[in-house]
C-alpha cells in the first residue's frame, strides 16, 4: 500500500497573524482611496458611501475570523 505524504499545516498563530496582515492591508487601502477622493474631489455624498464601504468592509473581515 502506497504511504500518503501528509503536508504539514500552518499553526494557528500563524494563519492569525497572516489574516491580521490581510485586514490591515484592505483597510488601509480603502482609507488611502477615501482619503484620496475627498482631497481631489472635495466631500459630497459619494465620500459618505466610501466611509460607509469602509466600514461595513472593516466589520466583515473582523466578523468573518471572529
Amino acid at each position: 500500500m502506497a504511504k500518503t505524504v501528509r503536508h504539514r499545516s500552518r499553526s494557528r498563530p500563524q494563519a492569525v497573524t497572516q489574516h491580521n496582515r490581510q485586514v490591515a492591508a484592505v483597510t488601509a487601502a480603502l482609507l488611502v482611496v477615501v482619503s484620496l477622493y475627498s482631497a481631489v474631489l472635495g466631500p459630497n455624498g459619494w465620500l459618505w458611501l466610501g466611509w460607509t464601504v469602509l466600514l461595513l468592509a472593516c466589520v466583515a473581515l473582523f466578523a468573518v475570523r471572529g
